[in-house]
């Protein structure tokens, strides 16, 4: 009977300690309508150090963009997710093997804004019909929201009226510019200025929580739990504030599930 070899078994011990060592994936996208305040991979730093001590694995980052981050998730590729994105989030809970943990305080109650000019005489959502509109990114969650509001409304193929612009605060110049009719935005701070200067907000979509953490179900039991626990006490604690503060949170809030499965139905997810 043939025993194996010391070398044979080192170099089995050696690639039975290198997958478990391998890194964990968390992988961000903050929205492609507006812009972030510095690399990620510094401002993220804090976070990924109190991720990889509390899983006891190292947590490496990967910043992607909207279409990469769904195909990635359509794949569970990723081991932890924070999407600004709530469409794609949602669809990733529903149907690609992930839990939803927490969405970040401030943002579970997102609205898109419609912003007309205060001469417009339109007055409802209603006379949208055959206006022009200014939107974000096609792929933005706030353009996701408005369309779902207007397929509501029995608008066929409403995108055809759009005027799509990469970042929110340059609706109102469309309007003040008379390139569309009505502009949408889901900034609260973009709307605000647009009424303190003397426009109106025709009307705002339902809220839906933005900004979602989300495991992979790969994970254990244990460690998604672990991840949700320290994700909900962050702002408990001076590391843990520091990190929020780095990514510009502020804390977590607990997944929801009765708010989220009633938001996949209203975006049609």
């Amino acid at each position: 009977m043939k025993f194996p070899s010391l070398l044979a078994l080192t170099l089995l011990a050696t690639s039975i300690n290198s997958v478990s060592a391998q890194d964990l994936v968390l992988a961000i996208n903050e929205g492609v309508t507006y812009q972030d305040g510095g690399p990620a991979s510094e401002r993220y730093k804090p976070l990924l150090q109190l991720l990889s001590k509390e899983l006891k694995q190292n947590v490496k980052l990967q910043s992607i963009d909207s279409a990469g981050f769904a195909k990635g998730l359509a794949e569970n590729k990723f081991d932890i997710a924070f999407i600004h994105a709530a469409h794609i989030g949602l669809r990733a809970v529903k149907k690609n093997g992930y839990e939803g943990l927490a969405t970040a305080k401030g943002f579970t109650g997102y609205r898109a804004h419609v912003l007309v000019s205060n001469a417009s005489p339109l007055k409802s959502m209603q006379d949208l019909r055959g206006k022009k509109i200014g939107v974000p990114s096609i792929d933005s969650i706030t353009t996701v929201m408005f369309t779902a509001n207007l397929r509501e409304l029995n608008f066929q193929q409403p995108e055809k009226s759009y005027t799509a612009t990469r970042y929110q605060d340059a609706v109102p110049f469309m309007i003040d510019n008379g390139f569309v009719d009505a502009g949408v935005t889901g900034s609260i701070g973009v709307a605000r200025d647009w009424v303190a200067k003397g426009g109106r907000i025709l009307a705002e979509t339902k809220p839906i929580p933005v900004k979602q953490f989300l495991a992979s179900k790969k994970l254990s039991d244990s460690d998604r739990e672990k991840i949700k626990a320290l994700l909900l006490t962050l702002s408990d604690n001076e590391n843990g504030k520091n990190a929020l503060a780095a990514i510009g949170m502020t804390g977590f809030v607990a997944w929801n599930p009765l708010t989220m499965n009633e938001a996949s139905v209203r975006l049609g997810l």
